[in-house]
């Protein structure tokens, strides 16, 4: 790449078009840390990858698990163990043969000329830590297609991963999440977080994902009882509002865009008192900024809090 000139100086920034400089501000970000004498980020900017989850019960918090399919055992909503929320699928295996667990059925998934990859991910616990679980992608049949490997049981949560991919022109066809034991035992284990996801790109298998998990995520329906999506994160910052809540003086905080802050690059905000509005400093003009925000404090660790503004394009 040949060195940069002063004359190379309009490509340093970014010429906003007309649409995007009206656009709402749909993403936001709350925060509420304590600061130090170090320079930290309040907000790195990570639009993330957007993905989907096509369970529809997957953090089994709905009494409906008829979405789930036993298959050589019983199963059922337990209370007694969860990764997260309140509640996971026990699994109670026959203890007759290999291969016993439960399963979950997608909806057709439609032909396309070009690959999709099925990425699924689950976590599981043992009722003791003895046994051993396989997560598996299987046609409409029954048959392997990919599997996550043997997995021991534990008395803490274990994440499985598996993906599959469907070739180009292939017909339209169901698949099938299961979870089943690896060799014939009667350990009781319990499965929550369950992911079914199907992708056009290459990206590896996604993070969990549900309508409940934070901010940018929704249910498409009903909650936990429909399907969700990851929106993408807040891209670029369009607006702040800031409070340094310590009312010691000289607890000065200088706040920072794009750049790490310090006393001669960051912006003064005084510590709050009773009879003024110093301690809140907020922006009332659309900013434009897409690395991150900083912040340092003259001295001691006074606490900030508020909301970065912003939009998920760039």
């Amino acid at each position: 790449m040949a060195n940069e000139r002063h004359t190379d100086a309009r490509g340093w920034e970014i010429d906003f078009s007309t649409r995007q400089s009206v656009h709402p501000y749909t993403r936001y970000y709350p925060f509420r840390v304590a600061t130090s004498t170090t320079a930290s980020n309040i907000l790195s900017i990570d639009r993330g990858e957007t993905a989907t989850n096509w369970v529809t019960n997957p953090r089994v918090e709905a009494s409906d698990v008829t979405m789930f399919t036993a298959s050589g055992s019983a199963i059922a909503r337990d209370t007694g163990q969860q990764s997260v929320g309140t509640a996971s699928l026990l699994v109670n295996p026959d203890n007759s043969d290999a291969d016993e667990g439960f399963y979950w059925t997608s909806p057709t998934i439609p032909f396309s000329v070009n690959p999709q990859h099925l990425s699924v991910n689950v976590e599981h616990r043992g009722a003791s830590a003895s046994g051993a679980v396989t997560l598996e992608i299987m046609d409409s049949d029954g048959a392997i297609l990919a599997t996550s490997g043997t997995d021991d049981l534990a008395a803490s949560w274990r994440r499985l991963t598996a993906q599959y991919t469907i070739a180009g022109s292939t017909a339209a066809a169901t698949y099938r999440l299961s979870v089943t034991t690896t060799a014939q035992h009667n350990i009781n284990f319990y499965v929550d977080k369950i992911m079914f996801e199907v992708r056009e790109d290459t990206t590896a298998v996604s993070t969990y994902v549900d309508g409940a998990s934070g901010i940018n995520y929704e249910w498409t329906g009903t909650a936990n009882a429909s399907t969700s999506i990851k929106k993408p994160a807040l891209a670029q910052i369009k607006g702040i509002k800031i409070t340094n809540e310590s009312t010691t003086s000289g607890d000065i905080l200088y706040l920072a865009f794009d750049t790490t802050a310090s006393s001669s690059t960051g912006i003064p905000i005084l510590p709050g008192v009773a009879t003024s509005s110093q301690g809140v400093f907020e922006t009332n003009w659309p900013l434009g900024f897409t690395s991150n925000v900083s912040i340092v404090a003259a001295q001691n660790t006074p606490t900030v809090s508020g909301v970065i503004w912003g939009t998920h394009y760039v």
